[in-house]
C-alpha cells in the first residue's frame, strides 16, 4: 500500500470517528434535548455509559411511522416522569408515538430525570403493544432499533446506585388506521 493510500485511509477513519462523536445529542453531565423533525418519530436509540462521569450520551434516529402517516398533534409531558434514582415508567397517551426526549443530569444523584414528546395522527391508533426485554446491562451500550412495522410508544428504565446507571426497556406497538 502506498503512502498516499495510507494517508487517505487515515483521514477516512478519523472522519468516521469524528462523525460518530458529533452525532451524540448531549455531552456528559449536561442536559439532553432532542426532537425529531416534524412528521417523524424516534426509530432508533444508541447510548453509551461513561464510568468516569457516571453518565450516558445518547444518539437518536428518526423517520416516518409505518404507512408514512405524518403525526400532526404533539405535546411534551408537563414535568419529569421520574424522580432521581427512581424508575421511568412512561407511556405516551393512547395512540401517540415518542418523537422527542429531554433530560437533566445531577452529579449528586448521578442520574437523569426525563421528559418525552408524544405525537399522533387523529385517525390512527396504537395496538398490540408490548414491553421489550432489557436492552442493555449496567454500564454497557444501549443499541435499539424499532422493528419494521412497529412504533415506539413508551420508555421504561430502572436505576442502580451501585452501578450509577440505568437499564432500559421500550414499549413497541403496531400503528394503524382506526376501523
Amino acid at each position: 500500500m502506498s503512502l498516499k493510500h495510507v494517508v487517505v485511509l487515515a483521514v477516512l477513519v478519523a472522519a468516521a470517528v469524528a462523525s460518530e462523536q458529533v452525532d451524540f445529542v448531549n455531552d456528559l453531565d449536561h442536559n439532553l434535548n432532542f426532537e425529531c423533525p416534524a412528521g417523524e418519530v424516534i426509530k432508533s436509540i444508541y447510548s453509551v455509559h461513561d464510568d468516569s462521569t457516571q453518565d450516558r450520551r445518547f444518539k437518536f434516529g428518526c423517520g416516518p411511522p409505518p404507512k408514512k402517516v405524518e403525526p400532526i398533534k404533539c405535546e411534551w409531558t408537563e414535568g419529569f416522569v421520574n424522580h432521581w434514582d427512581g424508575p421511568v415508567m412512561f407511556m405516551c397517551p393512547p395512540n401517540h408515538l415518542v418523537a422527542g426526549v429531554s433530560s437533566v443530569h445531577d452529579n449528586n444523584y448521578q442520574d437523569r430525570r426525563m421528559k418525552f414528546k408524544c405525537c399522533r395522527k387523529p385517525s390512527f391508533r396504537t395496538q398490540s403493544c408490548y414491553f421489550t426485554d432489557y436492552l442493555n446491562n449496567w454500564n454497557d451500550p444501549l443499541d435499539y432499533t424499532v422493528p419494521s412495522g412497529r412504533v415506539l410508544a413508551g420508555w421504561l428504565s430502572v436505576h442502580d446506585n451501585s452501578a450509577e446507571d440505568r437499564r432500559h426497556r421500550m414499549v413497541e406497538c403496531r400503528y394503524g388506521k382506526n376501523k
